[in-house]
């Protein structure tokens, strides 16, 4: 069972704490903090999600896919496991065990999709230097 939201509030100057204390750091008045509940927070007037009344369902047969929406990265199992090649626009996160390979599918990617197009490598693990010796 859920339990019930707590908070404390000084009586004297208002100041809210999530647990009771002797004495409000704010006015410094002791035993001042009363026990309240909190109220659940109901959507306000002008906060929800309202749904467009000029779009209209399309069936999946009647949408027109543009050309060059994906383009192939050179790399055959690659393209495979991404549908059919990357997509325009797309980030890719490649995850797993250090020391697979990772890194080098990726430079290997790039410089094949680089021969026709400008692409953005972004690397959180390697520093410049390390991404410029593997390429």
């Amino acid at each position: 069972m859920k339990e019930k939201a707590l908070q404390f509030v000084c009586t004297q100057c208002g100041r809210i704490e999530s647990k009771w204390l002797g004495r409000c750091p704010d006015c410094g008045s002791w035993n001042s903090f009363e026990e309240e509940a909190i109220q659940s927070q109901q959507s306000k007037p002008g906060k929800t999600a309202q749904i467009s009344l000029e779009t209209k369902p399309v069936l999946l047969e009647d949408i027109q896919v543009e050309p060059g929406f994906r383009y192939e990265s050179g790399i055959s199992e690659l393209d495979r496991v991404l549908g059919g090649g990357v997509m325009r626009g797309s980030s890719i996160l490649l995850g797993g065990e250090p020391g697979i390979g990772k890194s080098t599918l990726m430079l290997q990617m790039i410089e094949k999709c680089s021969l026709e197009r400008t692409v953005l490598y972004v690397s959180g693990e390697e520093s410049p230097s390390q991404v410029k010796l593997r390429a």
